[in-house]
């Protein structure tokens, strides 16, 4: 798939090309340097983007995330490193990614930021070949006339591999503990067709992995909760699962019935904050889900309530007695949303 590139949500002022020392085509991929980088005891690759020498763009480190690249000036930086070593053996492909990569960026910050080469900040030549010249860079560091040069960028660039396929072996087949852009897509893929992973938030946990499991279940696969080759295939071609008619009709007070300790606490913690509120507000929750309830006496415990309190401590329970019901409310209704939607069993 092509790569559209989105500035992340944390500040970004710099971007640092990088070379990876090696020109040994067994070192030319994403895969080698993230397990070099975590054999070195870092959370994975350092670098947001790898170039390889045919052009292909593979994607690193997450992008939210700061890079672990330039020792000292890693906050605020996007980081980039192509495959090679010696100056002769970098390709004009690579050459035209990079341009066309930086160029990117470039819009999406609307010309803020500024590039570097690894060596303005370290001692060492990194990279080894001009990259200013590569860049056409300017004296602060913006790409200067690169944006006019249509020609330096190749209209046919191979297409930016999927992490999915970028990663061999471990890093390719998802599974539980796993992190990053990769895992965030599997959860939004599974949210998009009506299997609930949790919060969006690039962890392969547990909620995740149930929401794997019940898919692979669904659709007559090996229910491991591993996302391997066959599941992914599958999940690109599903359609948003279906959910039974009695789910979609359940009310609060079926969920309840039926068990639900969340469903359970709301209906409890919704009565007692309407009974400090009073008995209008109760009886209003009970017919909306279905449970009529009488409460008699409100009027004379409302009277107690001012006479043992006073009226501005009165009313001050009151409003709690009122804000308990609502929160209350909320959650139960959430949970029925959850429940209809397929999200909770």
């Amino acid at each position: 798939m092509s790569y559209t590139f989105r500035k992340p949500a944390r500040p970004v002022s710099r971007v640092f090309v990088h070379c990876s020392a090696s020109d040994r085509p067994e070192h030319d991929s994403a895969a080698v340097i993230d397990r070099w980088h975590r054999e070195k005891g870092w959370a994975g690759i350092g670098y947001h983007f790898f170039i390889r020498k045919d052009g292909t763009l593979e994607t690193g480190r997450d992008l939210e995330k700061i890079p672990a690249a330039q020792e000292g000036n890693n906050t605020g930086t996007i980081a980039i490193c192509l495959h090679g070593l010696d100056i002769d053996k970098f390709t004009e492909a690579q050459f035209s990614t990079l341009r066309g990569l930086c160029l990117d960026i470039d819009e999406a910050y609307r010309g803020t930021v500024t590039f570097h080469g690894h060596r303005e900040v370290a001692r060492k030549e990194c990279p080894v070949f001009d990259y200013k010249a590569v860049l056409r860079l300017d004296a602060r560091g913006g790409l200067g006339d690169l944006a006019g040069a249509a020609d330096m960028i190749r209209q046919d660039l191979p297409p930016a591999l999927s992490d999915l396929e970028v990663l061999p072996n471990r890093i390719t087949t998802l599974r539980l503990g796993d992190r990053g852009d990769l895992v965030r897509g599997l959860q939004v893929m599974l949210e998009s067709i009506g299997y609930f992973p949790g919060a969006l938030d690039s962890i392969f946990g547990a909620r995740t992995r149930a929401a794997v499991l019940a898919f692979q279940a669904d659709n007559h696969l090996v229910a491991d909760g591993i996302v391997g080759p066959l599941t992914r295939e599958v999940l690109g071609a599903s359609k948003p699962r279906e959910v039974a008619p009695a789910r979609a009709l359940a009310t609060l007070a079926d969920l309840s019935a039926g068990g639900s300790r969340i469903a359970q606490a709301s209906l409890v913690n919704t009565r007692i904050g309407a009974l400090i509120a009073g008995g209008g507000a109760i009886t209003a929750f009970d017919q909306m889900t279905g449970v009529i309830s009488q409460v008699t006496g409100q009027s004379q415990a409302i009277q107690q309530l001012f006479d043992d309190h006073g009226l501005a401590a009165g009313l001050v329970i009151l409003a709690a007695g009122a804000f308990v019901a609502w929160q209350s409310w909320r959650a139960g209704q959430a949970r029925v949303e959850d429940h209809r939607t397929g999200k909770t069993s």
